[in-house]
């Protein structure tokens, strides 16, 4: 399982929703750390985590081999736009002596929901906690605390009235690194925060003096990476400050005699090979080295013995590096991974290939994507021209792939370019890389990768909230026992796909006694539905799944699953950093106190109608409590009422759907999700939910439509408004006809019926004497056809009706 967990600068392009209370299930996590092959009490800070059950981790290493509750706070502690803490959680953590570096994702099971998710890391040091007594305890250099290099400092910066600075004393010999990694936004599990997050590091003398510094990088963005080779013996100091004053923040201080370089070159190789490499910035000089890549192509951390690695990527081509001096570095054939450095200001490289009229090549630039300096844009010509033929600058979030991520993100791989080119004609052609700036280092390194386009469907599950925050209620997969959950899968297609046909969904890793249905995917659609179904004896458990599109026609296709976690959100989605996992989480959950179902209809739901569905629950002895439900999902055109709550004690209601003229006509399947009352409505937090089997809804043409012939009537008069009927869908009887629209002073005499076979509908009206002059655009006609005993409403037409004045008033005006 891949987690891709970069940190990221904000920007909010639109507001979703109205907001609601931010009520989330974990508000923080202490420890934020821990060192491999290491057992620690890790506390989970929250609401509604009563009844804790057990922990399910993304990512082997971590497993929690005790939980326990602990006594909730007499009164919840007050937290942002909402959110609260009170309840409180022991877990015992066991760290592998093998676990991976870096966060690791987890989620909490409780009697009743899954939480929404945390994060927790994991650090080849020895751990240290600041432990500061008081502000001003550790901020001069005479009263720094003591750290042996190899240790990770799990620290604080507390602002009151002053601005606090945290200052470590570490012994160390001439000519070895002094390394210092700053984590604080990549750390960090809160949900909302900001600048108090952006901290600085400098390496000082024994004297005071500076020796080195860092506040942002091209590599960990907000985060400090500094190094340094000591001059001699002695003692040296860490200070870790904010670069402006600006509240509080927790982070994790890696300080080491470990190298650290900051860019790798060439930044990745084929699959399964030994790659040799050279390891570029770091303090002692570049260092060249062997590189066992993995058998799989995409993203792979470099890790050495750092303790946060260098990013970088596995395909499945053949590298090119480029010839250093060479006008143009030739390229013998495609697909393959172009790799250079833009080494100084102007500088640009070029690559010369063939290719042939109607080939689709996917061409991605990783630069900043693997912490490079370089600024890239790339262009392609025909050899021989200057006439660009295609070229490429930033890309969108879908482009770079993190099609799960709000457009409110901005992250640094938007800056690399990714295109898709189909050459007009065979030929020669040369491709260019630039810096946008016209800037270039020793740093700047870059990597093309130029491969066939294939098409590709992916899932994601996302809520459409504030701050694209994780909600619960909408993309959870939480079933209890004997119970179904319903859960709506978006669809995002791949750069250049082309498969346009009807999907079905695939689900892979569901634990025994757990199914899944999935309606087909129509051609077009965007988002889709699936339901899972727990039997009465699987046990409740957590589980890691993937949900991946197949064309039903049998065209191959690429799919993936992603979710996408912001923390340090600020009002309108200004997140700084961003958990994006490649599986979903599923949990089996205690028995639930209802279920609901819906009675199938036995009639179609007619376009420009209203359909009444009948909603049923089973309540469990001794319950009998409200309870809420809504639909999720609705087909094109289709509408139903906002939340509807079944007062306590009742166990039936009605659901009203209403289809516009645009609703598809076909059968669709459909399903209600219901819920407990109490905790938060706005995310779902601390409610029981569960769904409805799936019925089918049959959307057909209305039973008529009528056109009108343009009326008037006179002050104090009578006169007729007619309409033309088509009949589209025979019914029997009679139905009621209903005029709406009509202007004050102007009412309908009598009750007209409509009869199957009748072409024309006449509505009798009288105008009073002060009934409103003017012409009046928006008449409409609404019939009640009844049929198989439920009642159906159509509003169809759009009449004219003209209101003149009295004739007498005419009469005595000069």
């Amino acid at each position: 399982m891949r987690v891709l967990a970069n940190i990221l600068g904000a920007l909010c392009l639109a507001g979703p929703v109205l907001a609601g209370p931010m009520v989330h299930h974990i508000e923080a996590v202490t420890p934020r750390a821990g060192q491999r092959g290491t057992t620690l009490e890790v506390t989970l800070e929250g609401a509604h985590l009563k009844d804790p059950r057990e922990i399910l981790f993304y990512r082997p290493g971590v497993r929690c081999t005790e939980i326990k509750a602990l006594p909730s706070l007499p009164e919840p502690r007050s937290g942002i736009h909402g959110g609260f803490t009170q309840d409180m959680v022991r877990c015992r953590f066991e760290i592998a002596a093998d676990c991976p570096l870096g966060i690791h994702p987890f989620r909490l099971r409780t009697a009743t929901e899954l939480t929404m998710l945390s994060t927790f890391a994991v650090t080849p040091y020895t751990i240290v906690d600041e432990a500061e007594p008081g502000q001003g305890r550790n901020d001069t250099l005479k009263t720094a605390l003591d750290v042996k290099p190899g240790t990770s400092v799990r620290g604080n910066i507390t602002n009151s009235q002053l601005a606090d600075v945290d200052l470590y004393r570490v012994s160390a010999t001439a000519g070895r690194h002094l390394s210092v990694e700053v984590n604080a936004v990549w750390l960090s599990e809160r949900y909302y925060g900001g600048a108090e997050y952006d901290l600085m590091a400098r390496i000082l003398d024994a004297e005071g003096r500076e020796l080195a510094r860092n506040d942002d990088s091209a590599l960990h963005l907000q985060d400090p990476i500094v190094s340094t080779i000591l001059p001699r013996d002695g003692d040296y100091f860490v200070e870790i400050k904010q670069p402006v004053f600006n509240g509080s923040a927790t982070y994790l201080a890696h300080i080491g005699s470990h190298s650290r370089p900051l860019a790798v070159y060439p930044a990745g190789g084929p699959a399964g090979k030994k790659l040799s490499a050279t390891l570029l910035g770091d303090p002692a000089g570049d260092q060249t080295t062997q590189i066992a890549l993995p058998d799989t192509d995409g993203d792979f951390d470099l890790f050495n013995d750092m303790p946060s690695p260098l990013p970088m990527r596995v395909s499945r081509y053949e590298n090119v590096l480029e010839e250093r001096g060479a006008a143009e570095t030739p390229v013998k054939t495609l697909p393959v991974a172009l790799n250079g450095i833009i080494e100084q200001s102007g500088d640009d490289d070029s690559f010369r290939f063939s290719a042939k009229k109607g080939q689709r090549w996917r061409i991605r630039v990783f630069a900043r994507t693997l912490g490079s300096n370089l600024d890239p844009r790339i262009a392609i010509h025909r050899a021989g021209s200057d006439d660009i033929e295609i070229e490429g600058d930033d890309a969108t979030l879908e482009e770079r792939g993190f099609y799960a991520m709000s457009a409110q993100i901005q992250r640094k791989e938007k800056m690399d370019p990714s295109i898709v080119w189909e050459p007009k004609e065979d030929g020669d052609f040369v491709l260019t890389m630039s810096d946008l700036r016209g800037l270039g280092d020793a740093l700047s390194v870059y990597r093309i990768e130029i491969e066939p386009v294939r098409d590709e469907v992916s899932t994601f599950i996302a809520a459409r909230v504030i701050d694209a925050v994780e909600c619960p209620r909408l993309t959870s997969i939480t079933v209890p026992q004997g119970n179904r959950w319903n859960v709506n899968i978006n669809l995002a297609e791949g750069q250049g796909n082309r498969c346009k046909g009807d999907l079905e969904l695939v689900a892979t890793g569901l634990p025994e006694g757990v199914r899944m249905i999935a309606p087909r995917i129509v051609a077009g659609s965007k988002q889709a539905q699936a339901q899972f179904i727990a039997t009465a004896d699987v046990k409740p458990q957590v589980a890691l799944i993937t949900l991946q599109c197949r064309a039903v026609d049998g065209t191959p296709l690429v799919s993936r699953c992603q979710q996408s976690f912001p923390f340090i959100n600020r009002s309108g989605g200004h997140a700084w950093h961003t958990v994006v996992t490649d599986q979903y989480a599923l949990a089996v959950t205690e028995a639930a106190p209802f279920s609901f179902d819906l009675v199938q209809p036995q009639i179609p739901l007619s376009q420009q109608s209203e359909l009444a569905v009948q909603v049923k629950v089973t309540r469990q002895p001794g319950f009998n409590d409200a309870l809420e439900f809504q639909c999720d999902w609705l087909p094109p055109g289709v509408q139903s009422e906002p939340t509807v709550t079944i007062p306590a004690g009742q166990s039936d209601a009605i659901m009203h759907l209403t289809a516009d003229g645009n609703a598809k006509p076909g059968v669709w399947q459909l399903a209600v999700t219901a819920s407990t009352t109490g905790g938060s409505y706005y995310l779902g937090v601390g409610r029981i939910r569960s769904a409805t089997h799936f019925i089918d809804l049959t959307i057909a043409e209305p039973y008529v439509a009528l056109k009108n012939h343009p009326a008037a009537v006179r002050r104090g008069a009578t006169a007729q408004i007619e309409w033309e009927v088509q009949h589209k869908k025979p019914f029997t009887g009679e139905a009621e006809a209903i005029l709406l629209g009509l202007p004050k002073g102007v009412s309908v005499v009598g009750t007209p019926k409509l009869k199957a076979g009748d072409a024309k509908l006449i509505f009798g009206i009288t105008a009073t004497n002060e009934a409103l002059m003017g012409q009046y655009k928006e008449l409409t006609c609404e019939l009640v056809v009844k049929e198989r005993g439920q009642e159906i409403r159509q509003r169809t037409g759009k009449g004219i009706l003209r209101v003149d004045p009295a004739l007498n008033s005419v009469a005595a005006k000069p």
